[in-house]
Parts: C-alpha cells; structure tokens; sequence
C-alpha cells in the first residue's frame, strides 16, 4: 500500500488494532482500493504527489470507501451491491479527476515560420459532456520558449465538430520550436460555488514550427 496503513483501515471498518487475524485481507483490499482509484482519476501515484505535494485527504477518503465496500460487500450479488459506493465516491474524487486528449500519437506536423498554423484538439471529458457542452479557453505556445504564446477564447476556435476544435496560429507570434496547448475547461459542477470546476489539460498537437 503506497498511502492507506492497517490503522486507517481498521479504524474505518471499526476493527480492533490488536485484531490481526486479517490483516493480509485487509492490505490486499487496501492495494486494490489505490490501485483502483489512480485508474479513476486517470493519473499515477507519482503524478498526484506531484501536484498536490502528498495524497489529500478527499483521496484518502475514498480509498478507504473503497475498502469499506470490498470488506462489507466480499462477494457481490449484484451490480447495485458493487457500485452503490460511487454515488458518494464519485463525489469526492470528480475534481481530481485528469481530463485527457484524444491525440493519439502521430506523425509530427512541421510549419514553417512565417505562415499560418492550423491545430485540431479535442479531448475526453467527464460525465459524458462534449467540447461543445462546456466554455473552455486555449493556450497555444512554444514548448521551448514559454514565454511566446497566443490566447484563444471558445468563440475565437473554430468548430469542426461536437468534441472537436481548431485553432489558426501565426508561427510568428511562436518562434521556433514545439507547440503546445494549454486547455482550461469550465465543467458545470453544482458541488462548487461558482456552479462549474476549473480542469485544465495539456495537450500535445505535434506541430513543430521550423526556421
């Protein structure tokens, strides 16, 4: 277990500290849960403590849901017994959450500086939602000078289709250098004051601007 410990998990089902008939049970449910909820919210052990300096607290919590489930529910005997935890697990963990871009690996775009570059970019999003259902705004930049970058609203993108956006760049306001996309997606979300979460994604469109 890279996050949960027995303690946690025993204070959660409500088992004695001394009982340690199944504690290999109990790290097994505990491995299972983080493996689990990394899958969920689509990012590595690594890449959490990147961003947030350690696993908070909503995560811990919901692993420990998850073992909670596992423990009570050891053989379910139907699908409302296995997920009935994800109504308020979903909850929890929806704002950690990585949105991810349906590029797929590709051959590499070149654009000679000086002309007009046109990047396509689209991108998975939760619940469902569509590229066309949420506001969202576009930063397009050099990867190697990051200071060299162009701002794009959704109005200013041009539609192709319902998950699908493009933008035209003049390489010059870039420079040289590899494009990338910074992408700030508004999702409805009435579990937050402002009525919508803020998800960014960085995206990859491999387009390379040469000299």
């Amino acid at each position: 277990m890279k996050w949960l410990t027995l303690e946690d998990i025993k204070a959660q089902l409500r088992i004695e500290q001394d009982y340690h008939f199944e504690d290999d049970l109990l790290k097994r449910y505990g491995s299972s849960a983080e493996n689990t909820l990394l899958n969920y919210i689509n990012r590595s052990y690594d890449e959490v403590i990147e961003a947030y300096g350690c696993i908070p607290d909503d995560l811990v919590h919901a692993t420990l849901m998850l073992v909670d489930s596992s423990y009570q529910h050891r053989s379910p005997s139907s699908p409302q017994q296995m997920y009935y935890v994800l109504y308020g697990f979903d909850a929890i963990v929806k704002p950690y959450v990585r949105l991810t871009s349906d590029a797929d690996t590709q051959m590499i775009q070149k654009v000679p500086l000086g002309s007009d570059a046109k990047i396509a970019f689209s991108a998975t999003l939760p619940d469902d939602l569509l590229m066309r259902d949420v506001d969202f705004s576009v930063d397009v930049y050099n990867a190697d000078e990051k200071d060299k970058s162009v701002d794009f609203d959704k109005n200013e993108c041009i539609y192709l289709d319902a998950n699908e956006y493009m933008v035209l760049v003049d390489t010059d306001d870039l420079g040289v250098g590899t494009c990338m996309l910074k992408v700030t997606f508004r999702i409805p979300d009435l579990d937050f004051q402002a009525g919508y979460r803020k998800e960014v994604i960085r995206i990859n469109p491999h387009v390379e601007v040469t000299g």
